[in-house]
């Protein structure tokens, strides 16, 4: 699968706080009252080790491989030759980044993905210095039927974060690992997956998979972006947030953008960025997973 099958949720209208609400990093005076609060941090941790020393240089390209590939390639034992780095692929960019995780586990991995996008402040928890806004595109929240990656699988995540020095505004749209070949998940494991693109545009322009296995002390994630596959989606203009977005929905507007898509996506790759994501996804994964055990035994069960 290498195309995108928009759900309600990408069709819905862009949430109302996106144009509303203050973007800031760090916190202010009234998010002290949040009952997470104790958990804000000024700084994230530093990266692992490992990470240290694949942030030198870029991976060789035979290292990479496609999306289409990603499922049977994670789903067997072991590890990759890059299972920290980046590199280049055909027109596009493969980056990887493995955690370890002392005493997390899978479940808490899908209770983080649908609890913390209904609140900018617990989104920051993840990396405060990076991270300014979240929105969810359905706040499914009240509705305690539903499980935790019910609460996230086929939703939106609006996001505003700094990846290296530039701020990206991004759609990160979950979609079902089934889609992506993860078609047996063992007890222990699990994987969140995603379509992502800028959300100022009804456009997709690469793939996430975190995956999480059981390790002998808690879990580990293998993380994969996959840059490459640009895809021009079909929404309704409230469904973004630019001006211009509205003339994609004519038929000879989608037909010159399409066209042009392939172009635009080798653009938006910028010098830098596979060095820059690799360090956002360390940081961030590293941090949260040491008070992720706390925080999911204090608010797992609450909206």
């Amino acid at each position: 699968m290498t195309s995108y099958q928009p759900t309600p949720a990408d069709a819905a209208p862009i949430p109302d706080q996106y144009a509303t609400k203050p973007r800031y990093l760090g916190y202010q005076a009234p998010e002290a009252a949040k009952p997470h609060a104790k958990y804000f941090r000024a700084q994230t941790l530093p990266v692992q080790d490992h990470v240290r020393e694949a942030l030198l240089s870029m991976a060789p390209t035979e290292y990479a491989y496609d999306i289409r590939d990603a499922a049977r390639r994670m789903s067997s034992p072991g590890y990759h030759a890059m299972e920290t780095g980046w590199t280049r692929t055909d027109g596009g960019l493969m980056v990887s980044c493995l955690t370890d995780m002392p005493g997390v586990t899978a479940e808490m991995w899908d209770w983080w993905f649908g609890w913390h996008s209904t609140d900018s402040s617990r989104y920051k928890l993840w990396n405060p210095e990076a991270h300014q806004f979240a929105a969810i595109g359905e706040d499914r929240s009240a509705d305690r039927t539903l499980t935790d990656r019910q609460r996230y699988v086929d939703n939106v995540s609006y996001v505003d974060e700094y990846i290296g020095g530039r701020l990206d505004r991004l759609a990160i749209r979950f979609t079902d690992p089934t889609r992506l070949g993860f078609d047996r998940m063992a007890p222990g494991h699990t994987a969140i997956c995603a379509r992502v693109g800028p959300s100022q545009y009804p456009i997709a322009l690469g793939w996430l998979i975190h995956q999480i296995r059981p390790t002998t002390n808690g879990c580990e994630m293998r993380s994969r972006f996959f840059l490459s596959h640009p895809q021009l989606l079909n929404l309704p203009a409230h469904s973004s947030t630019a001006r211009a977005a509205a003339l994609l929905t004519t038929k000879p507007a989608r037909a010159l953008a399409g066209a042009a898509l392939p172009h635009l996506a080798g653009k938006a790759l910028r010098p830098g960025y596979g060095h820059d994501l690799l360090h956002d996804c360390a940081a961030e994964m590293n941090h949260l997973a040491s008070f992720l055990p706390a925080l999911h035994e204090e608010f797992n069960g609450t909206p």
